[in-house]
């Protein structure tokens, strides 16, 4: 299959798309080791405040990637690619992109509802702009986990199917997004 026909991410897109990945990925790690650090700890403060202050970060980052694909559309898909694998990569990446910004809204939404707020990794503090509400919290946790569960679940699918496009089908669909040449 030729790859000099298949055209490339911006340099931009490709850049939010990594960064992103890395502190998602780390994100799932950090929230599921967080839940075994008992209450109370200085580390359960401190990995607790890191996810927050990462979480705002995604949050950001997923809104200027979002403004910027908005300006820049992603590159067609190759025209040899069957319309099945097309409808499911648009579903896939549309889903992706909910539970990108879902996370993090809801989890900072939840911290308002505490007495806690966020602390941005030590620099300054956003006050919960909410009250203390028990049930708040939790409907809005509740909110976070599905949605992490469904993230890991599209992360997943989607590190296999790029996965199957540069091991499997060698189509150059995978280096559509990797940076250089």
């Amino acid at each position: 299959m030729s790859n000099g026909s298949i055209r490339r991410y911006t340099k931009p897109a490709i850049a939010f798309h990594w960064l992103i990945s890395v502190l998602v990925l780390g994100m799932i790690g950090l929230g599921l080791y967080m839940g075994d650090i008992p209450k109370g700890t200085p580390e359960r403060t401190f990995f607790f405040n890191l996810h927050k202050s990462i979480g705002v970060t995604v949050a950001i980052l997923v809104l200027l990637r979002l403004w910027w694909r908005a300006k820049n559309p992603p590159p067609p898909l190759p025209a040899f690619l069957p319309d099945w694998q097309v409808q499911a990569s648009k579903i896939s990446h549309a889903l992706l992109y909910l539970c990108l910004v879902l996370m993090p809204l809801s989890g900072f939404s939840a911290s308002q509802f505490t007495k806690y707020g966020v602390t941005y990794f030590g620099l300054f503090k956003i006050p919960p702009m909410g009250w203390e509400s028990r049930e708040i919290y939790s409907l809005l946790q509740g909110i976070h986990g599905v949605t992490a569960t469904l993230l890991i679940v599209l992360v997943a699918i989607h590190i296999l199917a790029a996965l199957k496009h540069l091991l499997i089908n060698r189509d150059g669909v995978f280096q559509r997004i990797l940076p250089g040449k």
